[in-house]
């Protein structure tokens, strides 16, 4: 044995044979994590995209009563909602649904319900719904 033998084994403290069992771990734990880690990047994103649909739905609810509050106009309010859902992302809320109903004499309330995007095909498309409740406008006339 050479003084560089020598020197390189007196510096290695695991064996040479115990190395050699340990080869080939990096490559097995990576197939053993890989699925848990794209099985979590997919689930983020997926709830994501709810988180975008539910805005949009929101923003579509809040459009829709804010022309029902004003006009009184309720069947104006559900086309300007579906025209507001359906041109708001382009794609970020499907098969979207308003509803505009009063409650009471001075409330009106507007429900938006539609698909949020799902990333993966075989599970059914997410379900998001807002709703936004406000008064009616009304005009008094001021008192000298």
């Amino acid at each position: 044995m050479t003084s560089k033998t020598r020197a390189s084994a007196a510096a290695d403290p695991v064996p040479r044979d115990r190395q050699r069992r340990e080869e080939g771990a990096s490559p097995i734990e990576l197939v053993l994590y890989m699925p848990l880690l794209m099985l979590a990047i997919i689930a983020t994103v997926q709830f994501a995209l709810i988180y975008l649909g539910n805005q949009a739905a929101s923003a579509a609810a809040r459009e829709a009563s804010r022309v029902a509050r004003v006009t009184g106009d309720f069947p104006a309010a559900e086309q300007r909602g579906l025209s507001y859902a359906r041109d708001l992302g382009r794609g970020v809320l499907t098969n979207a649904t308003v509803t505009i109903e009063p409650v009471g004499d001075t409330l009106v309330r507007a429900t938006v319900s539609g698909n949020a995007p799902r990333l993966v095909p075989m599970f059914p498309a997410p379900t998001v719904t807002e709703e936004v409740q406000g008064p009616l406008e009304q005009f008094r006339e001021d008192v000298p």
